[in-house]
């Protein structure tokens, strides 16, 4: 009896990593923070974002706008591309515009945390910190390994609710969670509890972190 051949492995399919343009470190989450939808980007319009990608790293924004448009109109439902499409938008000083293409992530993948994360910062930056605490426990939902930023956006938004108490609390998940220190504004921001809270050595021990990370 002839021995069977060897059978090659299947390959695995291979992801883009439509994450690494964001303003969020995510590599250490790709298995979780990536799209339902990946798969089925078209490679045209794959095409347009990694084009986006590198005009945005160049900070050549409207440039990088075109593009990220462009992969947008040959996929609508490209959520990373709507993620991306946000932080540009914010780079050129349209926060409105901004904000509205986060939103629009968030509907087009309800499971997708950078849309989140999206969200919650431009909640951040337009102080509305009831919306950003709503957006941190959406993501904290998620249960993702990318926790660490969701926890981080629930303490800020609780520090400025004035409530020290689950400001601390989320601000030591995210610290724990983020094992590798890829976030040092953890650190800035518990120095900021822990100011509040007249606890000086702790905060001039936190604020050293943060130095340390940054």
């Amino acid at each position: 009896m002839q021995p069977l051949p060897d059978v090659p492995p299947i390959p695995k399919p291979t992801m883009a990593d439509d994450e690494k343009c964001f303003p969020w470190n995510l590599s250490e989450v790709r298995a979780t923070s990536v799209s339902v939808t990946s798969l089925k980007v078209p490679s045209k319009a794959r095409s347009e974002y990694e084009k986006g990608c590198a005009a945005s790293n160049k900070q050549k924004f409207e440039e990088a706008e075109q593009h990220v448009r462009s992969a947008i109109d040959k996929f609508q439902n490209y959520s990373a591309a709507w993620v991306m499409l946000g932080v540009i938008l914010e780079e050129q000083h349209k926060p409105q515009e901004a904000g509205d293409a986060c939103s629009h992530a968030v509907t087009i993948d309800a499971k997708y945390l950078p849309a989140y994360l999206c969200k919650a910062e431009f909640d951040v930056r337009n102080q509305d910190w009831n919306q950003v605490l709503s957006v941190a426990e959406m993501a904290l939902g998620l249960n993702s390994e990318g926790d660490a930023y969701a926890h981080y956006y629930r303490a800020v938004a609780y520090f400025h609710l004035n409530n020290l108490v689950e400001a601390k609390n989320s601000a030591l998940r995210a610290m724990e969670t983020d094992v590798n220190h890829l976030e040092p504004s953890i650190y800035f921001l518990l120095a900021q509890i822990y100011d509040r809270e007249g606890n000086n050595a702790s905060a001039i021990t936190k604020l050293h972190q943060f130095l340390k990370y940054h």
